[in-house]
């Protein structure tokens, strides 16, 4: 009891086997289970090595961003356009006619007869200028306000709105379009139709182009009519198609059209098969 009260007094001394010794040094650590220890001062020696080992290592340097050197000068290449050759044509057609060719348009515009897409310059120049049609309609119709402010004042008449196309707009030709005669509208008689384009071939000197309601019964009625009624001035009916195949009355228009000497647009979607079938 005296020698433990010595230790006490002296401080603490661990004594461990030469055994546990001799495995600690081979391990460089120690493990204990409950283990407690009561101590006043404890100072605790670690090896330079040891803490060296436990610093977390330094990152590597990034490395330097290289700065490109901006170009002094543009690299020239040659460009060899793709230069095509295609075997189909666009069928070249001339609207309006002249006094001299049996009708009262100051002018004729011809359109079409393309060999190669639209605007292909590298393959070859256009065969014929673009040319501008203005959109006009035999009723009110919802325009945007950008163009509605424009025309608010004609949109009653056809003749009216037609003249301003053309005097104030500049536009090259004229398209009346007759909606109102679509059944789920108006039901415009063909009669009152033809009428109505009766009135803008008088108002303007330019080619027109004469559009339908989409009906395809309808539709052949009224052109029918008015190619009867605007004979000699090659107007364009727009237009023929499957629908009326389909309904059996493209026969009747088409055969006015000829007779009288009108072009007809055929209309398709854009699908080469459907496009064959009406031709």
């Amino acid at each position: 009891m005296s020698n433990e009260k010595s230790e006490k007094k002296e401080g603490v001394k661990l004594s461990l086997g030469p055994r546990l010794l001799e495995l600690l040094a081979k391990l460089q650590q120690i493990e204990l289970e409950d283990f407690e220890m009561e101590v006043e001062n404890l100072e605790i020696a670690l090896p330079s090595t040891a803490i060296m080992r436990a610093m977390p290592k330094a990152a590597a340097p990034a490395p330097p961003v290289l700065v490109k050197e901006k170009p002094k000068e543009l690299i020239i290449e040659e460009f060899t356009p793709p230069v095509e050759e295609y075997p189909g044509k666009v069928r070249e057609v001339t609207l309006g006619a002249t006094r001299s060719e049996g009708g009262s348009r100051s002018k004729t515009i011809v359109i079409g007869g393309a060999t190669t897409p639209a605007f292909y310059m590298f393959e070859k120049p256009p065969t014929h200028p673009p040319t501008v049609s203005i959109d006009i309609f035999d009723m009110k119709v919802p325009l945007p306000k950008a163009l509605r402010m424009h025309v608010q004042e004609v949109m009653d008449d056809p003749a009216e709105w037609a003249k301003m196309g053309v005097s104030k707009f500049g536009a090259d030709l004229v398209t009346i379009h007759l909606v109102s005669t679509d059944p789920l509208i108006k039901d415009t008689p063909p009669a009152e139709a033809v009428k109505t384009v009766e009135e803008i071939l008088q108002a303007v000197d330019t080619p027109i182009i004469v559009g339908g309601c989409g009906d395809p019964k309808k539709d052949a009625e009224v052109f029918k009519k008015i190619a009867e009624v605007a004979q000699g001035e090659r107007v364009m009916l727009s237009s023929l198609t499957l629908d009326m195949a389909e309904a059996g009355t493209i026969a009747e228009p088409a055969k006015a059209a000829s007779e009288f000497g009108h072009v007809v647009l055929a209309f398709t979607a854009l699908d080469l098969n459907t496009a064959k079938e009406l031709n």
